[in-house]
């Protein structure tokens, strides 16, 4: 398969960096897909489909080895498996184990820092994914709506509904420790 995505790059640089990813990211790929999907070949076709996304993006990749990279992976493949899977009628399950990064804009004390951990932990998926590519990954709201296939009014609105929902977790959990 490998061989059919290389013949649709034009420059040995474009292979060579999309060989990189390929053999990097393939394995963790199929895995998150089929977390979702629980089926080999639906998680290899999100698989396929979402090397097929990269090869379009390919120069926002400037490194093959690096957290963004990875993370931009990441949620490509799940938006892919789930998009699949609502293809099928049913409702996805997806893993919520992942760290998000904190920006060391302003300095946090540890347990401000750990309450607003746990409050983006416990955000739905797609509020988790446009913070991470907003705020971590740093892309524009009209970049993020391209790659999520959604209007950029929504993902200002998801923003924003993130935003209100980390500040209702961390109310309550002020709260939760006052009494």
């Amino acid at each position: 398969m490998l061989i059919f995505f290389l013949s649709m790059l034009e420059t040995d640089e474009d292979k060579n960096k999309f060989t990189l990813l390929y053999e990097k990211y393939r394995k963790l790929m199929f895995y998150i897909a089929n977390q979702i999907l629980k089926d080999d070949y639906l998680s290899e076709d999100a698989v396929h489909q979402t090397f097929l996304k990269i090869i379009d993006n390919l120069e926002k990749i400037s490194e093959v080895d690096c957290h963004k990279t990875k993370s931009y992976i990441v949620i490509m493949v799940r938006n892919c498996a789930i998009n699949l899977y609502r293809q099928r009628k049913s409702h996805p399950t997806v893993s919520l184990d992942e760290d998000l990064e904190i920006a060391d804009d302003q300095p946090f004390a540890i347990d401000e820092a750990d309450a607003l951990t746990r409050s983006v932990a416990r955000l739905p998926i797609i509020y988790k994914d446009i913070l991470t590519l907003k705020y971590v990954q740093e892309f524009p709201n009209e970049e993020i709506a391209r790659m999520l296939g959604i209007s950029e009014p929504t993902v200002r609105k998801r923003l924003e509904r993130a935003k209100e929902k980390i500040q209702q977790f961390l109310n309550e959990e002020t709260s939760g420790n006052a009494n």
